[in-house]
């Protein structure tokens, strides 16, 4: 199998100077040891604190077309033509996290000024229905409720829109966010992705691995549904980056759809 890895946009313009590592070294530090002490712990806990912002205001979630009780502006982002605000905060995030585990408060801190401005911008265009997580919230479980098996999509996607994409099942509950997307050896076909899922301060992420002919998209491709429960991911076979070789053996690809055909009839999906 090969792997199209993320190409995590390292803003240097906004950093200020050459990036101190590529985007795999950022990985390999996430996943690393605790932070020593040149890791720029100010930016890494404005970082937590402005994702859980993120989190609470629902960021990236447009309404339906159509959608009952909310404004129509309309999704300025054509998807797959031009970078989302869910795209240019994850490259931002990505660079940042580098800076701070090379101990560099000022450029991180310059990124994540760049992450709210894109916050900010964004949050403009829906006015006041952008601040109700509730509302927000009624248009995430509307996208759910319309999702469509992706096995039956009939144009192309790059992966770029995959990347960053979070998971949920149909409870709405989080799942986690696509992280990489693994190919047959031939390119032709998607094997399965994977979904990085828990960590903190951007580590110990944990790599989730997920059959892409389970996944549901929305009609935005900014959420892809995996009806399962949060166990049945948590228990799920994972991938280590630094040993992603071993997946591409037979056994462990049969482990893999044994795994999600159990799991599935299970939860019942």
């Amino acid at each position: 199998m090969t792997r199209r890895p993320l190409l995590a946009a390292l803003m240097l313009a906004a950093a200020g100077g050459a990036a101190p590592a590529a985007a795999a070294d950022a990985e390999t530090l996430a996943t690393g040891a605790a932070p020593g002490t040149g890791v720029a712990r100010t930016c890494l806990a404005d970082m937590q604190a402005f994702e859980d912002k993120l989190a609470r205001t629902g960021f990236g979630v447009l309404p339906p077309a159509g959608f009952a009780g909310a404004g129509e502006p309309g999704d300025p982002y054509v998807w797959g033509l031009e970078g989302t605000p869910r795209q240019k905060m994850r490259a931002l995030r990505e660079a940042a996290y580098v800076y701070a585990w090379e101990g560099d408060e000022a450029a991180c801190g310059r990124l994540l000024a760049s992450m709210q401005r894109v916050f900010t911008e964004h949050q403009a265009l829906y006015g006041s229905e952008a601040d109700d997580p509730m509302l927000r919230t009624a248009w995430r479980q509307a996208h759910l409720a319309a999702a469509r098996p992706v096995a039956g999509m009939d144009h192309l996607m790059r992966a770029d829109v995959l990347i960053g994409a979070q998971v949920r099942n149909l409870a709405d509950t989080r799942l986690g966010e696509i992280d990489d997307v693994v190919f047959s050896p031939d390119g032709a076909d998607i094997v399965y992705v994977l979904a990085a899922r828990g960590g903190f301060l951007g580590i110990g992420r944990k790599l989730v691995a997920l059959r892409w002919s389970d996944l549901r998209a929305t009609g935005d491709h900014r959420i892809y549904v995996l009806d399962a429960s949060e166990a049945a991911v948590d228990a799920a076979p994972t991938v280590d980056r630094t040993g992603f070789e071993a997946t591409a053996d037979a056994a462990w690809r049969r482990a893999l759809t044994r795994y999600w055909d159990d799991a599935l009839a299970a939860d019942g999906g």
